[in-house]
Formats: C-alpha cells, structure tokens, sequence
C-alpha cells in the first residue's frame, strides 16, 4: 500500500526549531531567489501514525526526490543519506520503529552552491510516500514489463523481485482488456493496467498495479526511428526541471500545463536535462504520447560546478543508476536512458570515459535487459577522434549542436544511430523586438532578447529555420531535441538576469512567437502567426513576420497590398514595412492560390483596465491578466502593475515571464510584461480578481518624430511615473555610431543629430520605469549622406560585433561580442582603424574563452603576424576578463586589424591606449620630414646626416612643460653644433646643443626650459660640416627624466 505522506511535516533553519508548518512538495529557495547563490540548511520533521505501524509488519519511506544532501533519521537515529538530489530513494524503516508509543522522522537537507548550471531548487521538493507491506512482499519497483508484437498480436513479459521468507506464486493480469489490444502511441497514448499478485502458502499478501503500453520501437542508422513499425521524427525538446514562479517544488497541475503546452505545440518527445525527472513527468507523459528520454547527469567525474554530482559520482552512482532504472523503465513513453550531458571525460580522457560508459552499459542492461529504452550519451565533444571512440560503446549516438558533422559522420561511421540531442539554442523575450531583423542582436541595452528570431547564439543553429531544415535532409536522423522548449530559471545567457531566454514558452506559460514556428513545421493544425504587434513609431521601418504552414501569404497593410510571399519550404516569411497606424492582416492560401486564413494587428490606445481568464487544471488555477484600451483591444506592450485579489483560494504566485523583473513571485502585485501576467492560485473554486495601480504607472511607449533635424520624444502614457529619458545613437548592430552623434535638450525630450560620416544610424530613447537599466527603447532608423567616410579609432573601445563579416563570417558573444569556431582557425579583423601617424603599442582585450588551459594567439596588422600574444587568465563562465599587452612595434597609420584564435573564445572588443609621441622616446627615423644634403635610414636610426639637415617631429603637446631633451648620437667630429627649435605659430624659440664627440653610442641631455602651451613642432636643425648618426630623441617634462619605455 501506497500512502501519500506529504501533509503534516514541519520545517526549521535549525535542528531544534523553532518549527512552522509547510506541504511538500516544498523549494525554500524560490520565496527569494537571492538565497539560491548562499548555501543554507533546512529541517524537515514529521510524526508516523501509529496506525500505520500497527497495520502493516514492513513500512518504507519513499522519496522521489530531495535536494540536494539529504539525512533521515528517525526517533534521533539515523536511516541513511543520499546525495543526488534528482534521484528517488527508499528507507526501510521497519526496524527503527517504536511500535507502542511517538516515532518522530527528521531529515536534513544540506544546499551547497553552486552545485548547478541552472537553478536547482533545495528541500524536500517531490513526494514523499509511506510504503506498507507485509512480510512477502514484492520489493520497491521490483516488477518489470516488456511488451513485443509477435505473430500477428501483442504479448507482454514480467519479471519480479520478491522479498519473501518462504516459497511464493506470482499472478499478472491484464485489466481493462478490450479487444485487440491497442497500441500506445503518440498520437493514441492507450494504457492498460497490469495486475500483479504475490501468493504465499496460498493467501495474498500483496498486489502492485502497473501502468503499460504496447508499443514497439526500432532505431536505424540509414532510416532514423520507428514506433510500432512507422517511421517517426522526434520531435523532441529539452526541459529542466522547474516550474517558472513555483519553483522546483513539484506540482503535478503546473507540470502537465507544461507539457501540453509543447504537445500543443507538436512536440512528440522530451528530454530530461540534465537529470531524472519526477515520477509525476513519466505517468504525465505516458497519458499524454510524449516520448521521454531519460537523462542521468550533467556531470561524472569532473566537476562543472564546485558541489555538483561528480564528488559523489564514484561512490553513489552504481546505486543511483539502479533506482534509476527501476523506477522508470516500465514506461511505455520511455524509450531512452542518457547517461550524461557533455561529459568532458570523453575529451580529455578517453580511457577512464569509455571504462566509465562500459559500467552505465551493465547496469543498465542489468536492470533493462529487454531494453525498454535505448542507451545514448549526449556530447558537444564529437568534432574530436576521442569522443569519437568512446561512442563506438553507445547505441545512439547524440550531437549537442553538432549538426554539422552529420553527413561526415554518417559516411564514416555508417553504423551510428545519430540524432540531435541538443539543438537550435536561439534566445528571445516574448513581444520585444529589436529592428531591424537582418541584424543579429544577441545583447542589448534593455537586457532583452529579440523575438524578431535575431536572437542568434555563438554555439546554436543560424535560425530556427536552419535547425528545421537539417532534420529535413537527414533521413538517418532520428530527430532533433531543440535547446529548450520553456524558459528555465537560472543560465540567464547571455546576460547575468533571473532566468533564460531560450525558451520558445516563457517562465509564466505564454507561447513566444518562436513556438509557432515549431507548431507550423511540426504540427498537422494549420498555422497562421502574424507579429510583431503594431504600435510603433510613425514611419519607423518595421520587419513584420509570419510563421505558417500555408503555401503562401500575402501582407497587407491598412488594406494595402505589400506582397504575397511563398513560404515553402521554411514555414516563414518577412516584409519591411514603414510604420502606419490602422491594421497590418496576413491572409494564407493554398496551393491552388485559394484563400485558407486570415491574421490581423491592429494599433492600440492606453490600457483602461485588466480582463482575467481562468483556467483549471486540477487542484490548480492558471489566470491570464490581460491589459486591454478602451475599445477592448490588447494592449501589447503595456507594463501596468496589476494588483491582485484571490476570493475562496490562496494565490501561490505571480509571474510576467520577464528575466530581469527581480520582485518577488510571491507578492500579490507585479507589473505585466508583454501585455500579460500570469496568477497561479490553489482552492477549490478560486475567484481571481486583477486592478491596475494607479500609483505606479510604468512608461509602456515613447513617440518619436523627426523633422529632419530634431527628434521629439512622446512619452506613454501622459502620466506615467518615470519618463526620465536616455537617448543614444547607435549602428544596426546596437553599438555606439562613429558616423553621428546626438545633442540633447536640458529637458531630456529631444535631441539633435550632428552627422560624422555617411551611413544609417538608428537613434534610440529609452526608459529604466525604475531600474538601473532600460526597461524598453524606441528607435527610429536616419540614414546620413554626403559626410565622406568615417575611420574607427581604436583609442575607444571597439566592439567585437564590428569585426569583418567579408574576412569571416563568425557569430554572436555575450555583451556585443564575437565568438570564434570551436573548431579551426578563425579571424577577427578590424578595418580602416586609424591610429594617427604615432600609433600605440599597448593593447587591453576583454576575453571568454570556453577553455581554462593558457593558450597562444596572432594580433594581425593587414593581415601580417605583428605579435604572438599569450592568455593565461583562464575561464571564469559567461565572465569577460581582462588582459594588458605591451607590444613589441608601434602600430600607426590606417590599418586592418585583426586576432586569430584557433579555439572557441568569445571576444567582447579591444582598446589601444593612446600613446603621445610629445615625451616619448622618438625614434629619429619616426620624423614627419627630414631634409638633408645626405643621409640614410637605418631601421628607427638616421645615420650620416650632414650639412644643413632639418629633422621636423609636429604635432608635439606639451602640457607638462618642456625641461630638457634627450638625445642618443654617434658622430667622430670633435662637436656637432645644432639648433633645438620649438615652433608655435609665429612664435619660434631656438637652444643650442652641442655633441661631444662620441664614436660609440652617447646618451645626454640637454637644456630646453620653454613656456609653451598648446600643439607645437620640434625642429632639429643641424649646421655646415655636420656628419652624425641620430638614434633617438625624447623631450622631458619638467623634472623629467630619461624613460626607455613609450609614455602613455
């Protein structure tokens, strides 16, 4: 017998209280999302009813998961500690019982940090039961069903572990029988019950219900994956384990919400990232027809994280792969066990990782010898003979973005069984949108995510499209996992916010635009998914987007027609188009050119108040507030605080789906993101209710205008709270323009640009609503012309997003960075960067390299090898560190710069330090002219200069004085007379110096005390019967001295 055990426990920060009551599931962490960076402690207590221990003469406790180190004990004894917080463990309990008076169970839960890549939650946070058996009994998940179609109808197989201490019969029934037994599938996910019975010296003493499918599967390295005999793709995403504002706390409701969604949104399989899941999310996606793979670890035995799970890696995992195995292997949608994510052992240590792999093979084969799923491991390491080698073990090979290496592979390896189990890896924020959509912009200024389907990370597919695409042409792929199918909080890539953006739902449940890509491509529904909304500048240049599966689709704007466009075969289609008010509307057709749908936009007003729709699913209520105008259309920008009523239930939390909202989510107000928020509440018959604030009015829009001269800004609404304004004129990738800049008013409401050079500058207004960055900007695009061109200098700071796409074509880092190939050389070069006619030799660089070991590479001046340069920083993750180099020559002139690495690194930009030549050490060969009867060049030397020589350095500032000069000479006359001359305009002020004989290089200094202010030009003027060599000279500020090194 299987009793709930999840009421009435109690927790407390200490062992010995004080103790307040809590409901498991329970995550401590997600009331305050800060504490998930501390490490902390909890304590669990609860009391055992006597009843149950007089009832039955065997008792287990069961956990189905509790994070992160756990130790139970009972009646202050200890049961045992478990250290995998994602794998299910049992007590037998029966021996530590007091049978006539208080049994009291006492667990301790230990969070270390950081233990995970993601957030991991902490505390008892998956059901707890009580097991109740007598003294034969069959033993925790100890039965085992296979099933196999044979001779025209279906069969089933059990094997049983009993613990019995005498002689046993076992009986299995199949219940609810019907006539022919219906195969479970994705699109019919039929489930039977299988009764099994124990019978010892003729009684029952114990009967188990199972959940089992009939169904088949086949995997072929040339034809990809078959479910009961039918090719299928897998359709597949990859979900952690949370649930947005819940936390990881399981709720079995919030849960199944989930899954429908990507169900809904045609996905056919999931994967666990990066751990087993709850048992919940098997029987959920076995009712559903979702197909499960099962992952185990993120890690072996080196560590991604200080306290994750390969310190307990050697010692635990024999044990953990068991329960893992047991519990989950008689699923019918179970047809994978991933042994881990990623594993770099496979990489750097190929030996221990295939000894490592052969002892998952065991285990698993032990505990699932009719291989109800198949074993796979899933590598980002498979570009590299070594991963290579261990896969040849794994019967399904898994490529973490390494779609590239399909057909290589396929040729090489023709026995692999390969797929995607790690793809696409796009990042974007539901219903913001940053134009125009031809650029790739992975970070900005609003901490956003583009969901134009810009958004490009370093390491995922160039488009969603592209990821959809491969699957089409790769019949031998058994399908792809795409990266991810929810938010999940924690990996904020690429930012350092709450949560991710790589999700195509976001953390409160609402679909981004992205999602219907996938359901146009993977769904038999049809799809028409007209975006952006349609409230922005007046003739701002829009890029207006359609995800459909249709033929083809015609836009139309305010009745007008912008083009009817033929998606096949990328479900996809864009049109620029100059923002009007009124209606944007896509009409689908099919192949007969017949219209089949209709999509409209429209603009909207100011939000006037908040409708709530309510949904049910189980003990749970899920509300969409929305804010809508006073005609009743969505508002679909609005950012309005909400605050929230619940009548008759409790409200459990609030979430926006918004990464860089920090509120708590268990407030009763917050602020809709996107137009929307979501309230969760538990009761039986919840009444939600949802009022706009009227003290807090967030800016939802700023009106720009230009008049050709100056731009004016609009804040919305007239009164909103904060309209303080932050204006900006930046490129198409988001970077500060060389080509303008912007004066702004006193005021802060408008600016004028001031045009640089010729090109298109976007200028942007935006507003922090009370943060410390933008919460949103406006744009308008102004193209300038008949400026000339415009030079970079690298004495401000270059970004890396500026680098040469005509060189190489890279893809997006962190922070408007680059990031180079994983594989192969790759060249980040710079052009037309202008460092004047001195130059500079000291270079600073802001690097994130993938990799921790010191590595070596090229700094380029037009493509020549300058300098080979060192890092030796190492990594800190999604962190940019810091490098000085001093280089060995001057760069000067207008050159192309450039960096090769050979490795995966992200490169956020570069700055040279501006070096002034006025109190360097000038090389005499660095002159701006020289005239002179004879002379000749010797490297940075002059030698030979004779008579009546002129040697002119301009563009000298000495703002610290001017004391002495310096000067390096090699001459055998007896004296070389010549003048010092400092000009200055009109004015002209002339020292003698005389060189002492000196047939070996002499160093002096001379008197120079001049009062000069401003830019001036050093003339070195050399009288009849000179014959000397000229090595270097240097002017010293007052109380100078002689410095061998370039000042800066």
């Amino acid at each position: 017998m299987h009793i709930p055990f999840n009421d009435g426990w109690q927790i407390s920060e200490s062992k010995t209280g004080p103790f307040e009551p809590v409901t498991l599931p329970h995550d401590w962490l997600i009331a305050d999302l800060s504490l998930a960076s501390q490490p902390s402690t909890r304590w669990y207590r609860r009391n055992i009813d006597t009843k149950l221990i007089i009832e039955y003469e065997r008792l287990y406790i069961h956990f189905d998961g509790v994070y992160q180190h756990s130790t139970l004990y009972l009646n202050d004894k200890p049961v045992g500690s478990h250290h995998y917080g994602y794998i299910a463990f049992s007590y037998e309990i029966t021996d530590l019982l007091d049978r006539s008076g208080e049994n009291t169970l006492l667990m301790e839960v230990a969070y270390h940090y950081p233990s995970g890549r993601w957030y991991t939650g902490a505390g008892i946070f998956r059901d707890v039961s009580l097991i109740g058996k007598g003294r034969c009994h069959f033993a925790p998940h100890g039965i085992y069903v296979s099933t196999e179609y044979t001779d025209g109808g279906w069969r089933y197989h059990v094997q049983t572990e009993v613990i019995a201490d005498r002689p046993y019969q076992t009986r299995h029934t199949l219940l609810d029988r019907g006539e022919p037994i219906q195969a479970w599938d994705v699109d019919n996910p039929v489930l039977y019950q299988l009764k099994s019975e124990l019978i010892c010296d003729g009684a029952l003493v114990d009967t188990q219900l199972t959940s089992i499918g009939f169904r088949t599967t086949a995997f072929s390295a040339d034809e990809g994956f078959f479910l009961n005999g039918r090719p299928l793709k897998l359709n597949g995403v990859c979900l952690h384990h949370d649930l947005g504002s819940l936390g990881s706390a399981l709720h079995p409701d919030a849960l199944e919400r989930q899954l429908r969604l990507m169900k809904e949104m045609g996905a056919n399989a999931v994967r666990t990232a990066h751990n087993p899941p709850a048992a919940h999310f098997m029987e959920i996606c076995d009712r559903l027809g979702l197909l499960v793979q099962s992952e185990f670890t993120d890690v072996w035995t080196q560590p991604k994280n200080t306290y994750d799970y390969a310190s307990h890696f050697e010692e635990c995992m024999e044990e953990d792969v068991k329960r893992w195995i047991k519990r989950d292997r008689n699923h019918p949608s179970l047809i994978m066990w991933s042994i881990g994510n990623e594993t770099a052992e496979t990489h750097t240590n190929a030996p221990m990782a295939r000894a490592i792999i052969d002892r998952f093979i065991s285990l698993i084969k032990t505990f699932d010898p009719n291989e109800n799923g198949k074993i796979t491991l899933c590598s980002n390491y498979l570009p590299w003979e070594s991963t290579q080698q261990c896969m040849q073990a794994v019967e399904l090979v898994g490529y973490n973005y390494g779609t590239v290496l399909y057909e290589e592979h396929h040729r090489t390896y023709p026995n692999w069984i390969i797929y995607g189990s790690e793809t696409c890896a796009t990042v974007q924020s539901r219903g913001v949108y940053h134009f125009p959509f031809s650029s790739s912009i992975l970070s900005d200024d609003d901490l956003q995510c583009s969901a134009l389907g810009n958004g490009i990370t370093s390491w995922g597919s160039k488009s969603i499209e592209e990821s959809l695409a491969i699957e089409e042409k790769t019949p031998y792929s058994l399908g792809q996992f795409i990266w991810a199918g929810i938010d999940y909080l924690g990996e904020p890539t690429p930012y350092h916010t709450k949560n991710s953006y790589l999700g195509h739902v976001d953390t409160a449940g609402f679909p981004k635009d992205s999602y219907y890509l996938f359901k146009a491509a993977w769904s038999e529904e049809a799809v028409l998914h007209l975006f952006p909304y349609w409230d922005f500048n007046e003739g701002q240049l829009i890029d207006v987007r359609v995800y459909s599966n249709a033929h083809s689709v015609e836009l139309f704007l305010n009745e007008a027609s912008c083009g009817r466009i033929t998606l096949a075969p990328s479900f996809s289609a864009t049109w620029s188009v100059a923002y009007q008010e009124g209606t944007i509307k896509a009409i689908a057709y099919d192949e007969n050119g017949l219209p089949i749908g209709e999509a409209k936009r429209s603009s909207f007003g100011e939000a006037v108040t908040l409708t709530v729709e309510q949904k049910r699913l189980g003990d749970l209520t899920f509300a969409t507030v929305e804010a809508v105008d006073e005609m009743g259309r969505s508002v679909e920008n609005a950012r309005c605080r909400a605050n929230i009523i619940v009548s008759g239930g409790t409200l459990l939390s609030l979430d926006n789906g918004d990464s860089t909202d920090t509120e708590s989510y268990r407030q009763s107000s917050r602020r809709l993101f996107g137009g929307k928020l979501l309230a969760i509440a538990s009761g039986k018959n919840p009444k939600i209710n949802a009022s706009i604030d009227r003290l807090d009015i967030p800016c939802r829009a700023i009106r720009l205008t230009w008049d050709g001269m100056t731009i004016k800004a609009l804040p919305l609404p007239a009164n909103a709270t904060d309209t303080a304004l932050h204006w900006r004129i930046t490129d198409s990738m988001g970077v500060d323009s060389p080509v303008a800049s912007l004066d702004i008013a006193s005021d802060g409401m408008s600016a004028v640009i001031r045009p640089l050079g010729d090109g298109l500058v976007f200028v942007r207004c935006g507003v922090k609503n009370g943060r410390d960055h933008l919460a949103f900007y406006s744009q308008l695009e102004v193209p300038i012309e008949g400026m000339g061109k415009t030079l970079r200098s690298p004495y401000h700071y270059v970004w890396g997003t500026w680098y040469d796409r005509a060189v190489q074509q890279l893809t997006n880092g962190n922070e408007r960075g680059v990031a180079t190939l994983r594989d192969g050389m790759s060249i980040v070069s710079f052009a037309d960067m202008d460092f004047g006619s001195w130059g500079s030799k000291k270079l600073t660089l802001h690097l994130f390299p993938l990799t921790p070991d010191p590595f070596d590479f090229d700094l380029t001046v037009n493509g020549e090898v300058a300098q080979q340069l060192r890092w030796e920083k190492g990594t800190i993750w999604n962190t940019y560190q810091e490098a000085t180099y001093t280089l060995k020559d001057r760069i000067n002139g207008i050159v192309r710069i450039g960096f090769v690495f050979d490795r995966k690194v992200h490169l956020k930009g570069f700055q040279f330090t501006a070096q002034s030549k006025s109190y360097a050490r000038l090389p005499m060969a660095s002159c701006d002219t020289i005239v002179a009867d004879d002379y000749y060049i010797a490297g940075d030397e002059i030698h030979r200069i004779t008579n009546n020589a002129s040697i002119r350095f301009s563009a000298m500032t000495f703002d610290q004085g001017l004391e002495a000069v310096a000067i390096r000479w090699r001459s055998d006359a007896e004296i070389t007379v010549l003048h010092l001359i400092i000009e200055q305009g009109p004015r002209e002020v002339r020292h003698l110096i005389h060189l002492k004989r000196a047939p070996l290089w002499q160093e002096g200094i001379f008197d120079a005390k001049t009062m000069v202010d401003g830019e001036c030009t050093v003339r070195l003027e050399f009288l009849p019967g000179t014959v000397v060599d000229l090595a270097w000279m240097q002017c010293l500020p007052r109380g100078g001295t002689i410095d061998a090194s370039d000042q800066t």
